[in-house]
């Protein structure tokens, strides 16, 4: 089974599996990651399924489009790493991934 590890706002680490295809989002909810509050239920249009990736994923993933970019400017704190969940489709290289839950999602 795929997964990638969440670490939550506590420091605790969660492994969510994933298949190829979903979101970072559908696999911490699924996996009852604390922190991830996505308001807008996986709509980009709140920041509150922010996460940051850990700098060894760095340039792994597709980078952020437009509205997403836009919408990470709302996000508390963000850094170059900064992602939102909803938007990034996890495949089969993605398997191990780690990253943070942002400490503060409003």
């Amino acid at each position: 089974m795929l997964y990638v590890t969440f670490i939550d706002p506590s420091e605790n680490e969660i492994e969510a599996n994933f298949e190829p295809g979903d979101s970072l989002l559908q696999a911490a909810v699924h996996a009852g990651v604390d922190g991830i509050l996505a308001e807008c239920g996986g709509g980009c249009s709140c920041a509150t399924c922010h996460v940051i990736l850990s700098s060894a994923w760095a340039g792994t993933l597709e980078p952020p489009g437009p509205q997403e970019a836009d919408m990470l400017t709302f996000a508390v704190d963000p850094t170059p790493q900064s992602r939102l969940a909803c938007q990034v489709q996890l495949k089969t290289e993605h398997n191990g991934l780690t990253l943070n839950v942002a400490k503060r999602q409003y």
